[in-house]
């Protein structure tokens, strides 16, 4: 006679989820942590841009780890100089964030709704237009 074959129990998508979580925001942690501490104006752990290594012109993202490491011990005018664009978006990064502790937490995140094509579209350009302005040679 032939025994029962043995089924492993199935993780269910809940706990999965948490783990996922717990080790995104783990890693998370840890980056805010070491960008607290190791200044990437002062040394060369972070990547460079590739795109200006290339080109030479600075993207929309140049100075971005540099000015919220500036946000992070308090110096908004410092950060502002760096990148402002990066000081801008920091409230929905903020969301994101709040949003991802909530849905870890209790099951439901914050409010959603998807935003309209143009409003994408107009954050495209602002991206486009915030890139090329801020390589127009200055006064």
């Amino acid at each position: 006679m032939n025994a029962p074959a043995v089924v492993p129990p199935k993780l269910s998508p809940r706990p999965r989820r948490t783990v996922w979580s717990a080790v995104m925001w783990g890693l998370a942690l840890a980056g805010g942590g070491l960008l607290f501490v190791v200044d990437p104006a002062q040394h060369a752990l972070y990547p460079a841009c590739w795109f200006y290594a290339t080109t030479g012109l600075r993207c929309p993202g140049c100075g971005g780890l540099r000015a919220t490491h500036q946000l992070l011990h308090g110096h908004l005018a410092a950060a502002w100089a760096l990148n402002p664009l990066a000081v801008l978006l920091m409230p929905l990064f903020a969301w994101f964030g709040v949003d991802a502790v909530l849905t870890l937490v209790r099951g439901r995140g914050l409010p959603k709704s998807t935003p309209r094509p143009a409003v994408i579209w107009l954050g495209a350009a602002g991206l486009l237009a915030f890139g090329i302005l801020r390589n127009l040679p200055g006064p």
